[in-house]
């Protein structure tokens, strides 16, 4: 479906890519990684034609598309509604509903039914008829409107326009726009900022039935865990690929490296073994076709490459707090309304009068939806957002606040050491500016960068370096993660955990949350339900309220459906009855009408049945034998891995396949009962 063969990019002279091959087939799940800087957007642009390589060639699949969600919101009306925005997705299905408007409207003009134009037209009318089923043309409302709420969105916003909405929440509608156009090729640049919790499984679920190749850049471990089946990974200006998730990814690239670096170390001593030959016996007569061999011999050597020694990483840790009291805060009729200009309705975020309770040594991950509240309960406890109730801080509390858009306000004008001593309000903290920002990768004449010039992480890791200029004992993070890679993402989470003192911390990042929370506060609803316990507690505990939910909403259903059943019916003399010769014999023909595409379909998903059990099988055996890392030195390893690949994308094709045939059984027996019971009626 997409295929890269051998480009080689420059970008004002740098070489980004050399030499690099890359291949992605329909139904593959690929994640792409790399250090902040290997490329991954620039090859993401690439494809998407953005960008002319200098050697190399980007080859799609006839008729195949591609889909680029970017990091930034492109230029896009803003004056159109949400649900006006995603719609375009559909200009093939609107401008096929025009064309036929306007055949319609020739066709009952027409008066010569013969003619060779009333049979174009007809003919046309069919083939567009036929492509408006296949876009599924009757549905793109209640489509559109699926993925928009499906990412957050509620009823009520989809009619408003986009700019009343946040860049965030732009991206979004952007996002469903892509998802709703179904390109072969979908490529999504970190698609997790912007969304909260609940839309990120509702991505993930979404994405599992997506025909298409999808190629996703992301930070997010717990995505990638659950989405991708291959990793390619961006390093030296090539791709270097790894069958399974992120965790796997892992796993075989220490494995990689360690085996390159015994092998690099081996080849290193034989190299050095040999020049001290040379060196020793050059002048030798009697040595001089041993050393010319050698010579020969050492020249012809394929040089191993030494692994590469890791990314530089952030290194550091929270300064050593003053402790608090037992008690670290207290919310008492937690109530908060936002006034809305211009006599609108006032915005109610919290509503149940709750009493919060916060203690030493908590770690508390505040979660929800997005515009639920978390943001404004994070700053009414920090103090900054007033509210009905109170508010009450323990004894010697000290508190540092981090809040996401720290990142984008900083001064653009200062230099990073600038920007940190703005917040340095003693010399002794002063002394140890450049420690911290060195713990930070800001080494050298790093720390004289405008902040104009810096990345999103580094503006990220700016930002995140300002907290530990004043020691505190209440942590109250917003965000902290937006922006950082997988390997700093590490070092924060190691560095809560060693941290003495108090947290709260607002994330969208699960496997972040999943490392240090020991509590979950989730908001939703106006109010603040409370989990004790970590984040795989708060998931389980979750799940089983959800389901005690459904089953008390089908006992209710079943005994309003008993109830009725126990109201006395009037008799139905026409069922009470024989049936006559005639009402059996077109009984007779209704299902012989219906069977015969009902044993095929039948046939067919038995089949399927039968195929995914095999493929299940066979994937199964060779997930035993990829779990085992001594495989991967075998001759078969490269070959179990291309199988692997082919094995999940049948799986997907004859699960999909078996999923459309049983509802179109389903559909069709439903279709039958119907037409029985209409006959019923009329007996």
């Amino acid at each position: 479906m997409l295929t890269i063969s051998n480009i080689t990019l420059f970008i004002s002279n740098f070489c980004i890519f050399s030499k690099l091959n890359f291949q992605a087939s329909k139904g593959d799940r690929i994640g792409l990684v790399g250090p902040n800087g290997a490329g991954k957007t620039t090859l993401l642009r690439l494809i998407a034609g953005r960008y002319e390589p200098e050697q190399g060639s980007v080859n799609l699949q006839k008729d195949s598309k591609v889909g680029f969600l970017e990091q930034d919101v492109l230029e896009i009306s803003l004056d159109q509604s949400v649900r006006e925005f995603a719609l375009h997705a559909f200009d093939e299905v609107k401008d096929i509903e025009k064309r036929l408007n306007e055949i319609g409207l020739k066709i009952s003009e027409q008066t010569d039914y013969e003619s060779e134009g009333y049979m174009k037209l007809l003919e046309e009318m069919e083939r567009l008829n036929n492509r408006f089923v296949m876009l599924e043309g009757d549905r793109i409302e209640s489509k559109t409107e699926e993925v928009l709420e499906g990412l957050g969105f509620s009823t009520e916003e989809l009619s408003q326009p986009l700019e009343r909405f946040s860049g965030g929440w732009r991206m979004r509608a952007v996002l469903a726009k892509l998802l709703l156009q179904r390109p072969d090729v979908l490529m999504l640049d970190e698609p997790t900022n912007h969304l909260d919790i609940d839309s990120i499984e509702w991505l993930e679920q979404y994405l599992k039935t997506y025909e298409g190749a999808v190629v996703i850049v992301s930070h997010d471990r717990f995505f990638l865990n659950r989405m991708v089946t291959q990793i390619a990974e961006l390093r030296n200006k090539k791709i270097f690929t790894y069958t399974g998730n992120y965790d796997k990814f892992e796993v075989q690239r220490q494995e990689q490296v360690e085996q390159q670096q015994r092998e690099f170390e081996a080849q290193q001593k034989e190299i050095a073994e040999t020049e001290r030959f040379i060196e020793r016996f050059r002048y030798k007569a009697t040595k001089a076709k041993q050393v010319q061999s050698r010579v020969k011999a050492l020249d012809k050597v394929e040089r191993i490459e030494e692994p590469d020694g890791g990314n530089k990483q952030m290194a550091f840790r929270f300064p050593d707090p003053p402790q608090s009291g037992k008690v670290v805060m207290e919310i008492k009729n937690l109530l908060k309304t936002y006034p809305v200009p211009d006599g609108g309705k006032n915005v109610r975020v919290f509503t149940e009068a709750q009493d919060l309770h916060i203690e030493r040594g908590d770690k508390i991950a505040l979660i929800g939806p997005n515009g639920a509240g978390k943001s404004t309960l994070a700053r009414i406890l920090y103090g900054q957002e007033p509210f009905d109730g109170s508010r009450s801080e323990g004894h010697n509390v000290l508190m540092t606040f981090f809040a996401q858009h720290l990142a984008d306000v900083l001064e653009s004008n200062r230099t990073v050491l600038e920007e940190m001593e703005s917040e340095a309000r003693t010399s002794e903290v002063r002394s140890r500016i450049r420690s911290i920002l060195g713990s930070f990768l800001f080494s050298g004449d790093d720390v004289f960068k405008p902040i104009s010039v810096l990345s999103g992480g580094e503006r990220g890791r700016v930002a995140l370096a300002k907290t530990l200029l004043q020691p505190a004992n209440f942590l109250i993070l917003d965000e902290p993660t937006n922006h950082l890679d997988m390997s700093s993402k590490e070092v924060l989470i190691q560095a809560l955990n060693e941290y003495k003192g108090t947290i709260l911390a607002v994330s969208h990042d699960r496997y972040f949350l999943s490392q240090f929370a020991t509590k979950i506060w989730r908001v939703e609803g106006g109010r603040v339900m409370e989990y004790d316990g970590g984040y795989d507690y708060y998931e389980w505990k979750r799940g089983k309220q959800q389901e005690e939910s459904a089953q008390s909403e089908s006992v209710k259903k079943s005994h309003t459906e008993k109830d009725k059943k126990a109201i006395p019916q009037q008799p139905d003399d026409r069922r009470a009855g024989p049936k006559s010769k005639d009402q059996k014999r077109m009984e007779a023909e209704i299902r012989k009408k219906f069977g015969n595409r009902t044993r095929v379909l039948r046939k067919e998903i038995a089949e399927c049945e039968k195929q995914m059990a095999e493929f299940e099988s066979q994937k199964a055996e060779l997930d035993n034998k990829l779990a085992d890392t001594d495989f991967y030195q075998s001759e078969g390893a490269a070959d179990a891995v291309k199988e692997h690949s082919r094995l999940v994308r049948k799986l997907d094709e004859i699960t999909e396949k078996w999923a459309e045939r049983s509802e179109e059984l389903e559909q069709i027996e439903q279709a039958q009962e119907g037409e029985l019971e209409k006959l019923a009626a009329q007996s």
